[in-house]
């Protein structure tokens, strides 16, 4: 007696196509090009930094330079009146 032959569904294999050195190859390409953008990113991200900075310090030595200059008006201001104060003292 035989048996009856089945006939069976050719079920694909996922892994059939799969490469695992074109896939090495595809992900260090896509490393090396995200590194690249990014590195000019972080480039044009710190010349903003330093331009910051620099108008920054800048500005601090400007309000500086104000600051003392009206210290001295103040100064010699209180001179003045301190002047004027024993001037009229004295008459």
């Amino acid at each position: 007696m035989s048996t009856p032959k089945t006939e069976t569904a050719s079920i694909p294999n996922p892994l059939a196509s799969f490469d695992p050195l074109a896939m090495w190859t595809a992900s260090q390409q896509a490393f090396a090009r995200m590194m690249t953008e990014g590195y000019g990113h972080y480039a044009a991200l710190e010349n903003q930094m330093i331009a910051r900075a620099n108008a920054a310090v800048a500005t601090w030595a400007q309000l500086t330079q104000e600051a003392i200059a009206y210290g001295a008006q103040l100064s010699a201001e209180a001179r003045k009146l301190g002047l004027d104060a024993a001037t009229k003292l004295r008459a």
